[in-house]
């Protein structure tokens, strides 16, 4: 046990079965504490973002904030399999951890959204009453750029095994027809597909009332935000969003096979979270 913070694993119940979940609960938890609420990416993503999790969660509990995770129904180690995946359904479950967290004693929810799961929280964002702050770590801003480019690895596979790869329209077509697909081993249900095409990085919120934190992670220094996101920025500032974008130079630890970490960014979003500059 560490002294500052306590950890909690649990399965809750969610609406199609059990959710694994780890608490990391601060030793003096009161109604003002904040717990950050993580929203993971999906499939190999998640994986690899697993550690980096950990280390936020870490440090958090060291600085007395709570941390939950919340593995969405099918996905990690949550009850269901990989097929069982639902966008919707990811979405509900986002919103049980949500309730979850409130049920543990906080009064101050805030979401650290990791690629994928930065377009979940925009799904659900405006149904979070107790909504204290937005983080993302290099958000997917665009549902359908993202399937696509999750799609080329089938297609590179097929290719590489001299397999005829398929097409973009093929695969919606089979989606069409009820079929799953088949992405680097994991079973992409029409349901996941469907909902993660779909989505995009748009919903209402409440500027005034909810900062947020961008980190996007560059590889060297002669790296640029990407476009896309520095548009998304500029006009959610034009709206009046406080919005707190920082870059962080490291490696693509979402992207990398072997575990890759940047320390940096976990303690550039704690310096964040706690008004250092």
């Amino acid at each position: 046990m560490n002294s500052k913070y306590t950890i909690e694993p649990a399965y809750i119940e969610g609406e199609k079965g059990l959710l694994f979940s780890i608490h990391y609960r601060p030793h003096d938890l009161e109604k003002k504490s904040e717990c950050f609420i993580v929203v993971q990416s999906f499939a190999e993503e998640m994986n690899r973002c697993r550690y980096m999790c950990t280390m936020l969660a870490q440090l958090l509990g060291k600085n007395n904030f709570g941390y939950l995770l919340v593995d969405s129904y099918g996905t990690g180690d949550s009850e269901g399999d990989f097929i069982d995946a639902d966008w919707e359904q990811g979405c509900r479950d986002l919103l049980t951890a949500v309730s979850y967290a409130e049920s543990l004693g906080y009064n101050k929810i805030s979401l650290v959204s990791i690629r994928l799961g930065a377009l979940q929280t925009m799904q659900v964002v405006s149904s979070i009453k107790k909504l204290n702050r937005l983080i993302f770590w290099q958000p997917v801003i665009n549902g359908q750029v993202a399937l696509r480019q999750f799609l080329r690895i089938k297609i590179a596979a097929s290719i590489g095994r001299n397999e005829e790869p398929g097409t973009i329209d093929e695969f919606d077509a089979a989606i069409e027809r009820g079929e799953s697909l088949d992405v680097a081993g994991y079973d992409i249900s029409p349901a996941l597909y469907k909902g993660m095409k779909s989505s995009c990085f748009d919903d209402f919120i409440d500027f005034n009332a909810v900062p947020i934190g961008w980190f996007t992670t560059l590889s060297s220094t002669d790296r640029k935000t990407p476009r896309p996101e520095l548009n998304m920025i500029d006009k959610w500032k034009r709206e009046g969003a406080n919005i707190d974008h920082r870059i962080i130079i490291g490696p693509s630890y979402w992207q990398v096979h072997e575990r890759t970490l940047v320390p940096e960014l976990v303690s550039a979003t704690v310096d964040y979270i706690m008004g250092v500059d």
